[in-house]
């Protein structure tokens, strides 16, 4: 994955979202439900974009029957890819704050179980325990209470359960192209692999793999079994 290619890629979505984002800060969940559109579109158009997000799902390490947190999964683009690892034995769910790109979400046609969840990444409506695998995929920079949002997908994680973070741009290259874009993501950042860490410790969680290159950032932590 080349990483101008992929810088370009990026551009090309986030220009969109950009047109009308305000200097000012707003709501969040307003602004991905009136970009829910655009955003899905151009996705769909980048066929390199999904192309490398193919190759970087072995990289999950997902097992057949598992149940598996898509955690901000947006228009639901990840999901037929997770699917496609858990089987028919398994199943995926697709938590976003935003009606509108769940709404997008659900009009598309899913081979698997899947199901829906409306919910702030830091309150997510789903039972203790009751996860074996949680993939936050290009989403992690967009929190503001990234502990919070760790210590809840502890909570909702089995023992010995799995949190994986990832984004196709290392933090150093993703901050600042948000800096750039500026408007409501200026300030969204992805942390190092040292405050990583960190936050994953804080967070009772035991880091697993700590990488971030210029073309692929990726986090895995285990809850412990006890």
């Amino acid at each position: 994955m080349g990483r101008l290619a992929i810088v370009f890629s990026l551009l090309v979505v986030l220009t969109l979202l950009s047109i009308r984002l305000y200097v000012k800060e707003e709501d969040k969940e307003a602004f991905w439900d009136r970009e829910a559109r655009e955003w899905e579109e151009a996705l769909q158009n980048d066929t390199e974009e999904k192309d490398n997000t193919v190759k970087v799902i072995p990289l999950f390490g997902l097992q057949e029957g598992e149940v598996v947190l898509d955690a901000g999964c947006g228009t639901g683009g990840l999901i037929p890819l997770l699917l496609k690892e858990v089987g028919r034995s398994g199943c995926v769910y697709g938590l976003d704050l935003s009606q509108e790109m769940l709404r997008i979400a659900r009009e598309k046609h899913y081979d698997g179980n899947v199901s829906f969840l409306k919910g702030d990444i830091i309150e997510i409506p789903l039972p203790p325990e009751s996860m074996d695998r949680i993939i936050c995929f290009r989403t992690f920079a967009h929190i503001d209470d990234k502990i919070g949002a760790l210590r809840e997908f502890f909570r909702v994680l089995k023992p010995s359960g799995i949190v994986v973070i990832c984004n196709l741009l290392g933090s150093k290259e993703l901050n600042e192209l948000h800096k750039e874009i500026g408007g409501a993501i200026a300030n969204d950042t992805s942390p190092g692999v040292k405050e990583m860490e960190q936050f994953f410790l804080e967070s009772n969680f035991t880091p697993v793999e700590l990488l971030d290159a210029d073309t692929l950032y990726i986090m895995k932590a285990r809850k412990p079994l006890q």
